[in-house]
């Protein structure tokens, strides 16, 4: 699945998509508009961290990447420039990126790229209360990489093993005795960070097929299903 992706399709979709929920909410109406599950942001600014994260990958400026310090500095350089200006110039930037996507040649951050872009789509309709786009392709690819990565580890935490159960696979040991059945967007929103251990730990979690009623007993797998951490607070979306 993950060889066979259309990375470029995927990611001027979600650019075209985000562009256009912003177009239909309206620049005045979303200029200072707070992003709730990025709560330092408002909607331009979370554009200007698209437009930038693009710039960086097409520059090879990928030193620190995707930490605090390379995010802040795409916002610094970014961030008070219009919101119409910013739409036009990653739209043109896109297209030349799109075609090293297709190639193969865009270099390593191409896989982040693609799932930043979908996050931030998620983040921006629910600050605009525009839910949307939580089915399709995207997401098995998406979950094929990130719940690849959970057995090693739970593993490394001396847990026992665990798999991931959702609509489109199983991803674990097939005998693992403790699971969690979740659907494809929720599982998304929780490796990326937008749920909280309270949230994750209240999920539909079984151990040897008998459902959890003490959160405390799945608590030590919670932070492993994230590689960005969880959120500190509660995010309703």
């Amino acid at each position: 699945m993950s060889e066979d992706f259309d990375l470029a399709g995927a990611y001027a979709s979600a650019r075209s998509r985000i562009s256009g929920l912003v177009s239909a909410a309206g620049v005045d109406a979303v200029a200072n508009r707070v992003v709730p599950a990025t709560p330092a942001w408002t909607v331009p600014l979370l554009i200007a961290h698209l437009r930038g994260v693009l710039a960086d990958v097409a520059a090879g400026n990928l030193e620190g990447s995707p930490g605090e310090a390379w995010t802040a500095a795409q916002i610094k350089r970014w961030g008070d420039v219009p919101l119409p200006e910013l739409f036009e110039q990653w739209a043109a930037e896109s297209r030349e990126v799109e075609v090293l996507l297709r190639a193969g040649t865009a270099g390593p951050f191409s896989v982040p790229l693609v799932m930043d872009a979908h996050a931030h789509e998620q983040d921006l309709r629910g600050a605009l209360g525009m839910s949307g786009e939580r089915t399709g392709s995207f997401y098995a690819w998406a979950i094929d990489i990130l719940a690849g990565r959970i057995p090693d580890r739970v593993a490394k935490a001396g847990l026992a093993p665990m798999a991931l159960v959702t609509p489109i696979g199983r991803f674990g040991a097939h005998d693992a005795p403790v699971t969690l059945t979740v659907d494809e967007w929720e599982y998304t929103r929780v490796a990326f960070g937008r749920r909280s251990m309270a949230q994750v730990t209240a999920l539909q979690w079984a151990v040897n097929g008998v459902p959890v009623v003490d959160s405390a007993v799945v608590a030590p797998y919670a932070p492993l299903l994230s590689r960005f951490g969880l959120a500190t607070a509660d995010l309703t979306e």
